[in-house]
């Protein structure tokens, strides 16, 4: 199964909470502190902050201090990809281990699918990339499908395809 995680999920859900409104050309950074960010989402206190601090710390959001302050995007929503903001969270996208700089595979030499894989990440990266945190605020009706992707697929339970 292929699926991002919880913690990426959480971060794009934080982050269209910040976004500031598509339908705008100028960029005016919507703040927040953690306290109004969890609440807003659902998502709670020690884990809104230590995604914001993850983001903070890859220039997706900045946090200013004091009475005015709390965290904002680093720069408009249509700036920042659904890619930036995963690996900001999770590190690099890779669809298997083979591509991890630190994956020791007896395999490797002679892997045939191997070179796959890498054509197959790279898709799914240009699928991520293009895909914005502007995209992401916006109500699926305002902007056309992307692609016609099935949301769950049920396979036969008989271990043959059909």
């Amino acid at each position: 199964m292929l699926k991002i995680s919880r913690l990426s999920d959480y971060a794009v859900v934080l982050l269209t909470a910040l976004a500031d409104d598509p339908h705008d050309d100028e960029f005016k950074p919507l703040r927040a502190n953690t306290r109004s960010l969890a609440e807003r989402t659902g998502i709670n206190l020690p884990t809104a902050g230590k995604l914001l601090k993850l983001l903070n710390g890859q220039s997706i959001v900045r946090s200013r201090q004091g009475r005015n302050g709390g965290y904002f995007l680093a720069r408009p929503a249509s700036e920042i990809t659904l890619a930036q903001i995963i690996e900001a969270i999770d590190g690099p996208i890779a669809m298997t281990d083979c591509f991890r700089p630190d994956h020791d595979c007896a395999l490797q030499e002679d892997c045939a699918v191997r070179p796959h894989w890498g054509v197959i990440t790279q898709k799914v990266y240009a699928l991520m990339d293009a895909i914005t945190l502007a995209d992401m605020a916006r109500p699926v009706t305002d902007r056309p499908l992307m692609a016609q992707v099935p949301v769950w697929h049920e396979r036969p339970r008989s271990g043959t395809l059909s």
